[in-house]
């Protein structure tokens, strides 16, 4: 599936969208798993991804995402033009996020 970038209140994440949240995950699921670079990273799903938010996020204090987007030189985007990326469903609650 097609997903971008997000950024907010200091934390980057993956914007999956309604219509990718809609098809590819269950609303059971607390976390998700995410394949980046060959490693799994653990991810929260908030309340807000199920109603208004539908991204997955890091956190100040364990920046997978933001060192992510900073290996693949995608940290700094023009305004309403964030990167682009995939995210394959792999089964379950389990993706990979490739550039």
């Amino acid at each position: 599936m097609k997903v971008s970038t997000w950024f907010g209140s200091g934390n980057y994440g993956v914007r999956v969208g309604i219509e990718n949240r809609t098809q590819y995950f269950t609303p059971s699921w607390k976390t998700i798993i995410v394949d980046i670079d060959k490693q799994e990273h653990t991810f929260k799903l908030t309340n807000s991804f199920w109603n208004q938010c539908p991204e997955f996020r890091d956190n100040k204090k364990s920046p997978i995402i933001k060192n992510w987007l900073i290996k693949y030189k995608t940290l700094n985007w023009p305004k309403y033009q964030t990167p682009k990326m995939e995210l394959l469903p792999l089964g379950k609650n389990m993706f990979k996020l490739l550039p």
